[in-house]
């Protein structure tokens, strides 16, 4: 791509990685010989999240721009608001069909369900292909691609998701 421009968003929210199991899978080997990992991400907690979206182009628009920031903020605005503030739970989660009756019952739980463990990298990949599957519908995809997506979950712990 000749032009890549990023847009940041930021938002607040839940989430619980309830298939995390630091005693096997990859890297486990760095802590077998320490005491028995505690896996605090099974419980809920939530993060302050930064992403980034970069989209390029080999060709400016007759506005000179890659696509106007207001478009990409526009595209994304009802994704951002729903999800911020929401507790991200995957659908196959075992906590999710309770958590889903507490938050019809009280109304103070706001539940945005996936269908993936809400990882920072999982997630990462379902903001790329939302705003993939945005640019397609405005018939943009041929002109303007989503180069990569940066999802902050810490200050110091980020996930990237390239795509094809």
């Amino acid at each position: 791509m000749k032009w890549q421009i990023s847009k940041t968003f930021r938002f607040e929210a839940g989430h619980r990685v309830w298939k995390q199991n630091l005693t096997c899978g990859r890297g486990a080997e760095f802590t077998l010989d320490k005491e028995r990992p505690i896996n605090k991400c099974v419980n809920l907690h939530g993060h302050s999240y930064v992403l980034e979206v970069v989209l390029g182009s080999h060709s400016l628009s007759e506005q000179d721009m890659v696509i106007d920031f207001y478009h990409i903020k526009s595209a994304l605005k009802e994704l951002i608001d729903n999800i911020d503030h929401s507790f991200i739970i995957d659908v196959a989660d075992p906590m999710y069909g309770e958590l889903k009756e507490l938050a019809e019952k009280y109304g103070a739980l706001k539940i945005f369900p996936v269908n993936f463990c809400p990882t920072a990298e999982a997630l990462a990949k379902f903001f790329y292909d939302f705003l993939k599957d945005r640019l397609r519908e405005a018939g943009l995809l041929n002109e303007v691609r989503v180069v990569k997506v940066v999802l902050w979950e810490t200050a110091t712990s980020k996930a990237e998701y390239y795509g094809e």
